[in-house]
């Protein structure tokens, strides 16, 4: 049988008893279009043209630099396991923001 403990307070989960919940988080770039990204690294591309002698270049320009590599640096997938309190408490403020307190002053 696993142990699992909650990543937040270490608290052990008895998956018989209790849920355990799982947050995927996925850090990376962000590339509204990959032509513009290797765009930077392969040269200026004309979507106009479709020539097999430009098709040529531009697997030859890839070849000398790994754009897809570029985009893919930085990438980062974690995992982390929660008890239910900590799922609760995170689903509230997931970026772990303070949040500044509200005074409500009177209007006279």
């Amino acid at each position: 049988m696993r142990h699992y403990s909650c990543d937040v307070c270490k608290r052990p989960i008895n998956t018989q008893a209790d849920v355990r919940h799982v947050v995927k988080i996925e850090v990376f770039a962000a590339v509204e279009d990959e032509g513009e990204a290797c765009q930077a690294c392969c040269g200026d591309r004309s979507d106009e043209a479709d020539h097999l002698e430009e098709m040529q270049e531009l697997l030859e320009r890839l070849d000398d630099h790994d754009c897809a590599g570029l985009l893919d640096e930085g990438t980062v997938s974690m995992r982390f396991d929660l008890c239910d309190a900590c799922r609760q408490r995170f689903l509230r403020n997931p970026l772990g923001a303070k949040t500044a307190k509200h005074f409500n002053f009177s209007q006279n």
